[in-house]
């Protein structure tokens, strides 16, 4: 069991695009007063590639269901959306639309 989520998170990390060494300094300085956050939540999503309204459209498409909610996030070097559906949620990749995380109820 434990072999199996080792090789699930090794591959986990090997598919997707990562931010560069520039854009990731840039998303992790930042200050928290609310003037703040709005210019991280810009930069966000000045650096992603895919829509809000496509990653949405592929997270219908893959869930089969209705988006509750979604929210642009950085993890890890990672920047993706991460969809709330009817079914569960979902990680779409926000450089190249890959889909990180499949549909997992909550």
């Amino acid at each position: 069991m434990q072999k199996l989520l080792l090789i699930i998170a090794i591959l986990g990390t090997i598919e997707g695009k990562e931010l560069t060494i520039e854009q990731v300094s840039k998303l992790r300085s930042y200050n928290h007063s609310i003037s703040g956050k709005m210019r991280h939540k810009r930069l966000l999503q000045r650096t992603a590639v895919v829509t809000q309204d496509r990653a949405y459209a592929l997270a219908q498409k893959e869930c089969c269901s209705e988006v509750s909610f979604g929210k642009l996030r950085v993890h890890s070097n990672r920047l993706f959306y991460w969809i709330k559906t009817d079914n569960g949620s979902i990680k779409i990749d926000a450089l190249d639309a890959q889909i990180m995380e499949r549909c997992s109820t909550q």
